[in-house]
């Protein structure tokens, strides 16, 4: 999801304006308040559930103690995001609390839905993780490998060889590279990156990440998922999809 921050705010902040447009009385300039407070809400607790459902609460072969845990959790997180709102409203802008009480009821409801919408797109992410890797037919069998990128580093041109990279990273239309000096972005396709670097030294553990095997320190399990540890300490995420390719990569 959640490593485009920028998707991600946008998604948060349209449904918060739409919500205060349409839920309760208030004037424009109250209705602006509590988008941006609403808005600030979903994105802090958007955070927080993805971690939960990640670690705590699968999206699959759920107990019934789990599936209380999840009803639970929706209680409590739709308390805590109205009554935030509902609080923040009161003691910053109370001339707009006269309009926005009487709406709180709906703002509960709409709350739940949201909740809802939110975890049933978690499932959705987790299924497309855990398909197995399509190959693109329309390439051609065989792709030049490289040796070196090429970035732009300022004014200058700066060549990365590939032994160098530690990993990389989705970046909307961009590749981020990041080596041991710093990272530099590239305009390039996952895809393109991964059939040109060397399959014996490269692997793709995500559909946002390729890492270096050379520098992989250990493999850890958190919850439901797995993470490749870096010898730099950074951690990525792998997908079941993609574990036993990684572990047929290292001969495990």
């Amino acid at each position: 999801m959640l490593e485009n921050k920028k998707t991600w705010i946008i998604a948060c902040v349209v449904p918060a304006m739409m919500y205060a447009l349409l839920v309760g009385r208030q004037s424009i300039a109250c209705r602006a308040v509590d988008g941006i407070i609403y808005a600030v809400m979903l994105f802090l607790s958007g955070q927080l559930l993805w971690n939960i459902f990640l670690y705590a609460i699968p999206a699959k072969r759920m107990s019934t103690y789990q599936w209380m845990l999840l009803v639970a959790l929706s209680v409590i997180t739709i308390l805590f995001v109205v009554g935030i709102e509902s609080a923040a409203v009161f003691l910053f802008f109370p001339d707009c609390f006269t309009d926005f009480a009487p709406s709180i009821p709906v703002r509960l409801f709409i709350s739940w839905l949201l909740f809802v919408i939110y975890r049933l797109f978690y499932a959705a992410y987790l299924t497309e993780e855990t398909a197995p890797p399509v190959t693109d037919a329309s390439l051609p069998a065989t792709v030049q490998l490289i040796d070196r990128i090429t970035v732009r580093s300022g004014p200058k041109i700066k060549i990365i060889s590939v032994n160098d990279i530690l990993f990389l990273r989705a970046d909307g239309d961009y590749v981020d590279i990041y080596t041991v000096e710093g990272h530099w972005l590239k305009e390039q396709t996952m895809k393109y990156m991964e059939d040109s670097l060397p399959p014996d030294r490269f692997v793709r553990t995500h559909r946002s990440y390729i890492v270096n095997i050379h520098h992989i320190s250990r493999i850890e399990r958190y919850g439901e998922q797995q993470l490749v540890i870096l010898s730099n300490g950074e951690k990525i995420k792998i997908s079941n999809a993609r574990y036993q390719v990684l572990k047929q990569r290292l001969g495990l």
